[in-house]
């Protein structure tokens, strides 16, 4: 069953534009069709409403985004640039109109100029999610990954429930040499948009950064989840420091691993669910390591103490192998369910103070 539809609510963080505007029911009307038309390739149809209704609404900022982003959608970069850059002068830019200047400039070509806008829109709006996005990715472009990192995390301390950082970051990382955390955070970002295309992408991403995690070295099954290898002495608390990354590795191990990759050559969803909650149960056991009882984790022993720990674990997983998870899924149909249902009354809400 490749086509397993299921619903999870999904929470928006922030309301349409035109919400915070007093327009009339017919004006209401018409920008709804405006929206109908730049959706379906009409952009310049849409254009047309809007410049009419800047009539009733002179300089109207919301309006003269949806101008900007229909030129974007024509690829008409200089006219969308022309639009945010007037709103620029006149004091009525939001942050979301900065990235999208940054945006064209780049499609121009012009990507430092790009780059100077974007940090210019952060130092007006400097919790602004899709800026530190925007930053990112054009310095991952430029192979300046530590920095595309940078801006990426700075986005996800500011904007905890700005999905697009983690997606960014998640790639990166599941393809460096550090993937523990792109399958961290990639698993955040299936949290917060469940049903997207992006999740669906990161849940197939997690599964495979899993499995080339481990190599056999003659007879030896290595993880290479983290290059960190290095523990210290705390001599004055009289304690070992052991980096987050190899504690993850060290409880996440089990000797079943090899003679599953051994049998099946690769760790099926249920190993991994297993391992899962290996770790969790081990490394936090007796308070321990509370240090690293990240918000993500905390979050997991919520699941796993309500019960949903395999459902929560296989949707996770489900694109990584849809026959095993299709097959799972047969048999465990009131337990799925059951798990989207406590899960629409327990989402999982990142805040700036976690």
């Amino acid at each position: 069953m490749r086509q397993l539809l299921f619903v999870i609510v999904a929470m928006f963080f922030a309301t349409t534009a035109f919400g915070q505007n007093t327009f009339t029911q017919e004006e209401e009307t018409i920008i709804n069709q405006a929206y109908e038309y730049s959706d379906n390739g009409n952009a310049e149809k849409a254009i047309a409403i809007y410049n009419d209704l800047l009539k009733n609404h002179p300089g109207d900022p919301t309006i003269r985004y949806e101008i900007a982003y229909c030129y974007n959608i024509l690829k008409q970069y200089q006219e969308a640039a022309n639009v945010l850059e007037a709103m620029e002068r006149d004091s009525c830019a939001t942050g979301q109109a900065y990235a999208m200047h940054g945006n064209m400039l780049d499609y121009m070509g012009q990507t430092d100029l790009a780059i100077e806008k974007y940090k210019e829109g952060l130092r007006l709006f400097p919790k602004e999610g899709q800026l530190y996005v925007e930053l990112g990715t054009v310095y991952a472009a430029k192979e300046d990954y530590m920095e595309a990192i940078r801006f990426y995390e700075e986005g996800i301390r500011v904007e905890p429930t700005y999905a697009p950082n983690y997606y960014r970051i998640s790639i990166l990382l599941c393809n460096s040499n550090e993937p523990i955390w792109g399958i961290i955070y990639g698993e955040i970002h299936e949290l917060l948009l469940p049903s997207s295309e992006r999740s669906e992408e990161l849940s197939e991403l997690i599964y495979k950064t899993y499995n080339d995690s481990y190599k056999f070295e003659g007879d030896t099954l290595r993880c290479t989840l983290t290059t960190k290898n290095t523990i210290s002495i705390d001599e004055e608390a009289g304690k070992l420091i052991i980096p987050f990354e190899i504690l993850y590795e060290v409880y996440s191990e089990s000797d079943k691993d090899k003679e599953t990759i051994r049998e099946k050559g690769h760790l099926d969803m249920l190993s991994l669910v297993e391992k899962r909650k290996k770790f969790l149960t081990s490394c936090f056991e007796g308070d321990a390591h509370n240090e690293f009882l990240f918000p993500i984790f905390k979050f997991q022993q919520k699941v796993l103490a309500a019960g949903h720990w395999e459902a929560y674990n296989m949707y996770i997983l489900r694109a990584g192998n849809y026959d095993e998870f299709d097959a799972w899924y047969e048999e465990n149909q009131e337990k799925f369910s059951a798990f989207i249902d406590w899960y629409n009354q327990n989402i999982f809400e990142p805040t700036a103070d976690d």
